[in-house]
C-alpha cells in the first residue's frame, strides 16, 4: 500500500541497509505500515528472516538502492556507512534519493555525512533513535531527526512507522545526535 507523503509524490519503496537488531525492527515496522521494503546486509543470512515477513532481500547494495526512493542506514558506525556508500556506483545510484542515517554517531559525523551527500545531489536526514528496539513502531517510540525541514515533512508518514514520536529538532544536521 502506498502511504501518501505529499500530494504530488508518494514514497513507494524503501531500502534499509543493515539487518542487525535495530535495523531488523525498523524493517518490520515499515512492512507493518505497508511500505515495499528491501533490505541489504553484508552478511546476507542475517536478512533472511526478514524475507519471511515480506521484505525483499537484495543480493547487492547497488540492487537495494537502485529500486528505492528512500535509503535508511542503520549499521555499526558512520565510518562503515562511508565505506559502503562512498563508491562511485553507489553514489550515482543515490543521486536524487533521500538518505536517512539512523546509525548512532556524533554531530560532527552527521555534518561530515551531509557534506558528502549534498554535492552528490543526495537529500540527507540524520536521526537518533532514543527508544529500545522492542518499542520501535509503538506510539511511545521516539526518533529525533535533523536536516532540511522540508525533507523531514515529506518523509514524516514514513518516519512515523518507527513510532509515534518522530521529532524534528532543527535544520542543523548535528542536532539529532547532540540531543541524543
Amino acid at each position: 500500500a502506498l502511504v501518501p507523503v505529499q500530494q504530488s509524490q508518494a514514497v513507494q519503496h524503501v531500502a534499509v541497509v543493515g539487518a542487525g537488531r535495530m535495523a531488523s525492527v525498523l524493517v518490520t515496522a515499515l512492512l507493518k505500515k505497508g511500505f515495499a521494503t528491501t533490505v541489504w546486509n553484508r552478511t546476507a543470512a542475517k536478512a533472511e528472516s526478514l524475507s519471511r515477513l515480506g521484505a525483499r532481500v537484495a543480493p547487492t547494495l547497488l540492487d537495494a538502492i537502485a529500486k528505492a526512493d528512500v535509503v535508511i542506514v542503520n549499521i555499526n558506525n558512520y565510518d562503515a556507512t562511508k565505506h559502503l556508500l562512498g563508491r562511485p556506483e553507489i553514489e550515482s545510484a543515490l543521486r536524487s534519493k533521500t538518505l536517512v542515517q539512523l546509525t548512532t554517531g556524533t554531530p560532527d559525523e552527521a555534518r561530515q555525512m551531509q557534506s558528502w551527500a549534498r554535492p552528490l545531489g543526495i537529500e540527507y536526514l540524520d536521526g537518533a533513535i532514543v527508544s529500545y528496539p522492542v518499542d520501535i513502531g509503538k506510539p511511545q517510540s521516539t526518533v529525533l531527526y535533523s536536516g532540511p525541514e522540508e525533507v523531514f515533512n515529506h518523509l514524516k508518514p514514513l518516519l512515523l512507522s518507527f513510532g509515534g514520536n518522530a521529532v524534528f529538532v532543527g535544520d542543523a544536521i548535528g542536532n539529532a545526535s547532540a540531543q541524543d
